[in-house]
């Protein structure tokens, strides 16, 4: 579940692009009102304006915490619990969530929208857990495809 490597960063990189495309293409989805459901003299963006929009942030908000901070997250989870299997998989789970709910309150702190924490923790929370869930699926990946490799 870890490389220290240079794949270790490649892997973050792709999780990155790819988490940074799903909460977009999600938060497009949510945001976008369909043609029939429009008001007249009400202006609207595309499903594309809209995309445009989120990605953007959401890329520069992934790289901060994907590429930045979790791996310093990572080495202090591999160093201090020693943990593997579900055991560890668990200590992720709970030590991404608290990176998400502190990125969140950093965000609304930023964006002085203190009254808006709430949004911004669940935001930043779904961003995390997707984060984490395409790095493991990335890695598993990988290390399945490297071990069939190393089997031949």
């Amino acid at each position: 579940m870890y490389a220290k490597d240079y794949r270790y960063i490649g892997m973050k990189i792709i999780a990155i692009f790819v988490s940074t495309l799903i909460l977009s293409l999600y938060g497009s989805w949510r945001a976008y009102t369909p043609e029939p459901d429009r008001v007249s003299d009400v202006g609207y963006y595309s499903f594309g304006g809209i995309f445009a929009i989120q990605v953007v942030p959401l890329f520069f908000v992934f790289i901060i915490l994907g590429l930045i901070v979790s791996p310093f997250v990572d080495t202090m989870i591999f160093n201090k619990f020693h943990s593997k299997g579900v055991k560890g998989l668990l200590t992720f789970i709970v030590a991404y969530l608290l990176l998400g709910v502190v990125s969140g309150i950093i965000v609304s702190i930023f964006f002085r929208r203190v009254e808006s924490v709430l949004f911004f923790i669940t935001i930043s929370i779904l961003g995390a857990m997707i984060f984490l869930f395409v790095q493991l699926a990335i890695q598993g990946i990988f290390y399945k495809r490297r071990a069939t490799n190393d089997a031949n």
